[in-house]
């Protein structure tokens, strides 16, 4: 043992808890990717409810209450703000598919 050496007893278990060590970070790892990718998509999903939420509802709300009837550019433009929440959805659906 003057050289330094350890018998193999020791080193295995030496290397037993660094690849314990090693597997448990990793582990620690894929959660806090999971949980980024978890928040990044409902964000984009609030945004999405965001959107049709300001883009049709409220401009819905404000024709029926002051016309009673909605134009055909305020209809096209309800149209793009439908379609910018459910692409917005859809991006926070494939964002999650990101989880490990």
């Amino acid at each position: 043992m003057a050289s330094g050496l350890q018998p193999d007893e020791e080193r295995d278990e030496d290397g037993d808890e660094a690849a314990e060590r090693e597997r448990a970070l990793l582990a620690r790892d894929i959660l806090v990717h999971n949980e980024q990718v978890k928040l990044t998509a409902n964000l984009m999903n609030i945004g999405a409810a965001g959107f049709i939420i300001t883009g049709i509802v409220a401009p819905l709300t404000a024709a029926m209450a002051t016309t009673g009837r909605v134009t055909t550019p305020a209809l096209i433009l309800l149209a793009v703000w439908f379609a910018l929440g459910v692409g917005l959805h859809f991006g926070a659906r494939l964002m999650a598919t990101n989880l490990r």
